[in-house]
Formats: C-alpha cells, structure tokens, sequence
C-alpha cells in the first residue's frame, strides 16, 4: 500500500504532520498573501506595467537592485524607465519560503531565475535562448497597510549569470 501523506488540517487552527503543529492558518495566510505579492510584482515587470508593480511596494519601500538601492515609488519608476524596451524578459520565482514576524510584518526568501531574449519580436513569437541569463537570490520585507501586504524592502543578488562555463 503505498504511503499517505501526513499532512492534514487540525482543528481549523493549525497545519499538522502527525501530532506536531507546522503553522498556524494566520502564518499560512500570511505566507499565501505574500508570496503573492512576490508573483504580482515580477508578473507585472514582464509585462511592462509599472504603476501595478509600484503597487506592490509601500510608498516608502526600498528596492535594492544592481547594486543601488531605489527608496520609494518616484525613484523606482525612474529607474524602470530607463529599462530597454528592445526585449523579451520573463523571471521565474522558486524556493520560496515565507515568515511572519509579527501581525502586520514578514519576510521571505525566494530565487529569481530570469531568462532574456535580446531584440523585438511579435507577442505570439517564440523566443530562443541558450538558458538563464542569470539567477539572483531574493530577500523580501513586507509590511500590512490597509489590508494589503507590501514590499517594505526588496534585495535582489546576482548568484549565477549566463557565460563561459568556470
């Protein structure tokens, strides 16, 4: 008979396996709520739409990224704007692990593996690329304002780049 999984609901207040609590509901929701936000802002970076990601940012939040730190949605959209417009990026987020650190603040971890096509090409085109451009390690604050969680605080490193093998 092959093995069941041990995971299952307890008494609506927690997530179990066997008898040991993993998470409370309100740290899973938490976590759902604000992976979601991570989803959000890369899904609307690929598509070009940068009042949605500034949404996902408080006004304060800062963006750490290639090496220069973006201090609120005015500087943000300063430096999107200088994006080249000539490409085709998708990012694609994994490993992502979520904690509360309080009822209104969180952090997280993820991966950002982004892959790169150089050069225009019609929405139903199929790009091609050899693999990854890079993969960059993430770090994540966010914070609860109004009932909506937001990024207080983003740092994106490189960890891997596309080149001639080392």
């Amino acid at each position: 008979m092959p093995a069941r999984s041990s995971w299952r609901w307890h008494d609506a207040r927690h997530i179990t396996n066997e008898d040991r609590p993993i998470m409370t509901i309100a740290a899973f929701e938490t976590g759902w709520q604000c992976s979601q936000v991570v989803h959000d802002f890369f899904h609307h970076y690929d598509q070009w739409r940068y009042a949605r990601m500034l949404e996902c940012y408080a006004p304060d939040g800062v963006w750490h990224r290639a090496g220069v730190a973006l201090r609120g949605h005015a500087r943000i959209l300063e430096e999107l704007e200088r994006r080249p417009r000539a490409q085709r990026v998708i990012h694609v987020i994994t490993n992502m692990r979520i904690e509360p650190t309080s009822a209104s603040t969180a952090t997280g971890t993820y991966y950002v593996t982004v892959y790169r096509h150089a050069g225009v090409l019609a929405d139903e085109a199929v790009a091609t690329v050899a693999g990854p451009a890079m993969i960059l390690a993430a770090t994540a604050d966010f914070v609860l304002m109004e009932g909506c969680w937001k990024f207080s605080s983003q740092t994106l490193t490189r960890r891997f780049e596309s080149g001639a093998p080392s």
